[in-house]
């Protein structure tokens, strides 16, 4: 048997201890509770496309090459900071530039951006990131829209 259960209320955390005290010891089970974090929020993504789009048109840049260039520039060092696993990858393609394999570590930094989204980002590390870009555009004069805005 495989069961998810979010604990987001009394009732909820009452039906999961009522689930738990009903299994059987036969066969062994495992339970695994980690804090839920909240992937970005739809209109957080909305605002980032807009954003991407504005700042695309002032500068003449694709949003998509503006998507890649913020991941390389901002997100990437969030999740590597707040991911040990990403910061673990990030570390081994320093070490590989610091052995003089500049075009690999180029190359690998390249996939890296390529693999690194923002639908992994919690919206905690999606405002932290957009909050980049925001600064980002205005040391450029170009001011984004935000949803109070229109």
């Amino acid at each position: 048997m495989k069961l998810k259960l979010t604990i987001a209320s009394e009732e909820l955390r009452l039906r999961a201890l009522t689930i738990i005290k009903a299994l059987s010891l036969e066969p062994v089970h495992e339970i695994i509770i980690h804090e839920r974090k909240k992937d970005r929020s739809l209109e957080q993504n909305a605002l980032y496309w807009k954003w991407l789009t504005v700042i695309g048109a002032e500068l003449g840049e694709s949003k998509e090459a503006l998507h890649e260039h913020y991941k390389e520039k901002f997100l990437i060092n969030i999740y590597e900071r707040d991911c040990p696993d990403f910061a673990e990858m990030v570390q081994s393609l320093r070490a590989v530039w610091h052995h003089g394999m500049k075009e690999e570590a180029l190359s690998l930094r390249k996939k890296i951006v390529a693999l690194t989204s923002t639908s992994t980002a919690n919206t905690h590390q999606m405002s932290e990131y957009m909050t980049a870009i925001e600064h980002d555009a205005a040391s450029l004069a170009i001011h984004l829209p935000h949803p109070e805005d229109l």
